[in-house]
Order: structure tokens, then sequence, then C-alpha cells
């Protein structure tokens, strides 16, 4: 099946952005969808199946076509290789005039790691640094393949076996519990579902398994305070109301006001209520809250190296400085809200990276701080990717301590 001209303009457009201009995947897949309203579904598949794939497989496709990033037609000749690799016909265009002789696959298992499963060699050494070669092979093969996809079922409008029977019934959609997440159904087959009248009804979120497990690590109670100062558009928010019942308070907090805006919708569709959302930092009264919170949520700002399944430009656009940049605001994070945690209440930090430096030895350095001092950490978890059906998340409990004064 041959590529169509426009369509390959599309996918052009859609690598620069992502690559060269370092813009995300997701933004640069939804500006193009607006910007060419006369695609079709199977225009829009095959544009973003593109832009996803050559993003992932870059170095590999490099290696494959022995390609020159120098080159005047580098993202044209990446395209190229990506469609011969897809055994489709390459079109007679100029732009692949350099595409001649490309490596053969039998040449694969001699290839090193790093460029088998196309990822830069810092995030290589940082992998055989962080696990047993074996593992890290497992984890790093796990995270460039299919992300699965899981609903949450929000449990304060219907159970996760009415769920199951609506959209069956409603849009023939099959789905399939998880054995121990009762609120996570799995999507057998990719769709779009943010037309579905289950959705519009507030149904049902889209939630990654492990970042499920995030708010159901948590454990907020009915009732409870609960600050959450990385809200973002607010997955984890709207779970903790859910887990929470509807009862109690959530101040969202988070420095970009567009991703409130968006949680703010959400909570509506969800019928939640008890979510106060301040768009503004300034108007949030720290000192109104200081020692009173039954649980502070750190859903921290990271390299996000553990979602490389749903977004493989991570690999591209992190570097080890920005990552150290990373563990700063991390900590200044966790020193500026600590304080907000009544006694006996929780201090929760998590991540969607693998890596000791955003996790482990933040949460020790943070204990061992001034601030830290104050806590003690009861529970952390590492979820793996290859171990789980869900994406590479950490997460971290602390207790703040009674006062010995």
């Amino acid at each position: 099946m041959k590529l169509h001209r426009n369509i390959a303009e599309g996918i052009l457009e859609g690598i620069e952005n992502v690559i060269k201009n370092e813009r995300t995947l997701r933004s640069t897949l939804n500006q193009l969808f607006k910007q060419n309203r006369k695609w079709g579904s199977r225009d829009r598949k095959g544009v973003g199946e593109g832009v996803l794939e050559i993003v992932r497989w870059k170095r590999f496709f490099e290696w494959m076509g022995q390609l020159d990033s120098k080159s005047e037609n580098y993202y044209w000749n990446l395209i190229g290789v990506w469609i011969i690799n897809k055994n489709r016909e390459l079109p007679n265009w100029s732009v692949f005039s350099e595409i001649q002789n490309l490596k053969r696959q039998s040449e694969e298992t001699h290839l090193p790691l790093e460029v088998k499963e196309s990822i830069p060699d810092w995030l290589n050494q940082l992998g055989l640094t962080t696990f047993s070669k074996k593992e890290w092979k497992k984890e790093i093969q796990s995270l460039n393949g299919p992300a699965p996809l899981f609903l949450r079922v929000n449990t304060l409008k219907i159970s996760s076996q009415k769920l199951q029977a609506f959209l069956k019934k409603e849009h023939d959609i099959t789905t399939q519990p998880t054995n121990d997440v009762a609120s996570a159904l799995m999507i057998e087959v990719h769709q779009k579902l943010d037309q579905l009248t289950a959705f519009k009804k507030g149904f049902f979120e889209i939630q990654d398994i492990n970042s499920q497990r995030v708010s159901l690590f948590a454990a907020p109670k009915p009732g409870d305070l609960v600050i959450d100062v990385c809200a973002g558009a607010g997955g984890k928010t709207l779970h903790l109301a859910t887990l929470m019942k509807n009862q109690g308070k959530i101040v969202a907090l988070d420095p970009y006001e567009k991703k409130l805006e968006q949680l703010d919708i959400r909570a509506k569709r969800n019928g939640i209520k008890i979510i106060h959302i301040i768009k503004d930092n300034t108007a949030f009264k720290k000192e109104n809250f200081k020692g009173r919170a039954d649980l502070v949520l750190v859903d921290a700002p990271c390299s996000g190296l553990g979602v490389l399944r749903r977004n493989p430009a991570a690999k591209w656009h992190m570097t080890p400085s920005k990552i150290k940049e990373l563990v700063k605001t991390q900590q200044q994070i966790l020193q500026k809200n600590a304080a907000l945690v009544a006694t006996e209440g929780s201090l929760v930090y998590a991540t969607c990276t693998l890596f000791p430096a955003e996790n482990q030895e933040q949460i020790q350095t943070f204990l061992k701080s001034n601030e830290g001092s104050n806590f003690i950490l009861e529970r952390e978890i590492s979820l793996l990717s290859y171990q789980t059906e869900g994406d590479s998340f950490y997460m971290a409990k602390m207790i703040k301590k009674v006062s010995s004064n």
C-alpha cells in the first residue's frame, strides 16, 4: 500500500516538531489534526502511527538506513526507512534518493542494545547501572512495546460490572477486569473513547493502571483534607475524590492554569464536588493549611522515562543535566509542602520514572533534612513495566511523627 504525499508531509511535520523542536508528542498530533480537518479517521491513524513509530525507533532506523542526521533530507529519510520497515512500497520521490542499502534484519542480532532498542547511550548506561543486564533488557523492551488501554471506573456513578455491560451493549466494546485494581478495566482494542455516551456521562476516565495504583497507595479516607500540589489535569485528583466518596476536601494546585481548567471540566463531568481548584498559586495561603492536611500528594514533575510506551519523545528530549535540574525541583517541592501535613498525616511522593536519583535517593535526601526529620518512611514501591501491565511508577508514603515536645 502506497503512502499518499499529503499524509507523508503530515508525518514529516510531526516528527520535525517532536524531534527537532522538542514539542510533546500529544500536542503535536493534536495540532496536526486541527490543521488538517479534512483528514479522515484512516488518515489520522496513519499520521499518528507514523509519528509515534518513527520517534520511537529513530536510532534504529538511522542504523538500518545508514542515515546522516545532518542530511537536508534526514527527516524524509526516516520516513523512507519506516515505510520499508513496514514492508510498504517506497514512493518514487526525489526526497528518498539517499535511501539505498538498508541493513539486513539478520544483522540485528549483533546490535548493541542501545541501537536495537533505539535509546540514547546515556539512558542505556543508566539502565545498566540501575538494573541487571537481563532486567534492563526486559524493561526497555517493555517500554518500547504497545501500551494497553485502561479505564478507571467512576464508582461514584457506576460499578465496574455495570460499566462493562453498558460498554458492551451501547458501544460494542469488550473490556476485561484486572486482578488487583477493582476500578481498572482493560480495553481489548485501542479506539477513540471521548465521544462515547459512557464517557460524556462521567462513567469512566482513561488512566493507566499503575497511575491508578498511586491513589490507592495514598489511601485517602472520606472526610479527609487532601492537598494535591502537582495536580495537573487531575487524573489522580479525581481518583482521590472517588476513593473519598465525594466527602471531605481536596485542594488542587498546579503552576499550569490550562491543566487545571481541564481538571475543572473533568470534575464536573465526574460529578465531583469536593475539589477546590486554585489556578493562581499565589492565592494559596499556605499558612492557613500548615499542619492541617491528612494527605499531601506530590505527583512530582519528572523525566517521564517510565511512560516511554506512550511518549517515546521523552528519551530524546531528556538529558542527564535536565534530570539533575528536575531532582532539585522535586526536592524543593517536597521541602516546601511537607509543613502542610498534619501530625500522623501522610506525605506521598510519586513519579512516572524508574531511576533512583528521582525516586529512592530523593526520599532519603528528604528524610535526612530538617523538614524531613519529622517524617518516617512507611512504605515505598517501584512498579516496572515488564512486571506489570502498566507504566513504570515509583511511590513512597511518609508519615509525620508525633512531636516529642
